[in-house]
């Protein structure tokens, strides 16, 4: 988003897409508070779509596939967030096979949409530093240790 809404705007758009009342947004809902508050380069970037999938299983703390406002507060706002279910906010966005681990296919759109080239030798040495099972994959506390860049 590039305007991040204040919390009197987002509440704002929270109230008027929870049409149930039920004080939680499904991901779609969600989707399209984001993409109220997206500009239109933002909208356009092939991107965009999986974007929004990631902000949605990071703001879903709770991961009952559904977002409260809270939920919100916490990940744009930060308020109360602890930085280790910010990290497992991140993790769960990334498995999106959600099987518990991150493949390489899945450290690939982490490096991608982190900005570093995701190359087939980056890819082996990113593996090679931080699998410490060496099962061709990264588990919660080996994803955890590449963000922190601990070997």
């Amino acid at each position: 988003m590039e305007n991040i809404p204040s919390k009197e705007k987002m509440k704002e758009a929270f109230e008027k897409k929870d049409e149930t009342g039920d004080g939680r947004l499904t991901f779609n809902e969600m989707k399209e508070i984001i993409q109220l508050f997206s500009s239109e380069e933002q909208k356009k970037d092939p991107t965009f779509d999986q974007m929004c999938d990631m902000i949605c299983n990071m703001a879903d703390v709770n991961g009952d596939k559904m977002i409260d406002f809270g939920e919100i507060l916490l990940l744009m706002f930060g308020e109360s967030l602890e930085p280790e279910n910010a990290m497992k906010g991140a993790f769960r966005a990334y498995d999106t096979n959600r099987d518990g681990y991150l493949d390489k296919k899945e450290l690939a759109e982490v490096m991608k949409l982190s900005g570093a080239e995701a190359d087939p030798k980056m890819m082996r040495m990113t593996m090679a530093m931080f699998d410490d099972d060496d099962d061709g994959k990264l588990n919660y506390e080996e994803f955890c240790s590449m963000m922190d860049g601990k070997m």
